[in-house]
């Protein structure tokens, strides 16, 4: 499943405002050409991470951090660390 961060009104920039941005960022899974999947973890301090996995076997590296005050709301997978 990908993953969808929702992002906070006060993460937008101002001058971005009036116009209709859309706050979900979207991380996809692909299968065509290699396989790709994105999953999500949420450490003590409340940040968001966004793991990209291209093997179970191989620990995940990391495609984005959301600060705390960032994000909103997050769907997906939860990442499962190999340790």
């Amino acid at each position: 499943m990908s993953v969808d961060v929702t992002l906070l009104p006060a993460t937008i920039p101002h001058r971005n405002h009036e116009e209709d941005v859309d706050r979900i960022r979207r991380f996809e899974d692909r299968t065509e050409g290699g396989k790709l999947r994105f999953e999500y973890s949420i450490p003590d301090s409340g940040s968001l991470i966004v793991w990209r996995v291209t093997d179970p076997h191989v620990n995940a590296e990391v495609e984005t951090v959301f600060g705390p005050a960032a994000w909103e709301e997050v769907q997906g997978d939860l990442h499962r660390s190999l340790h």
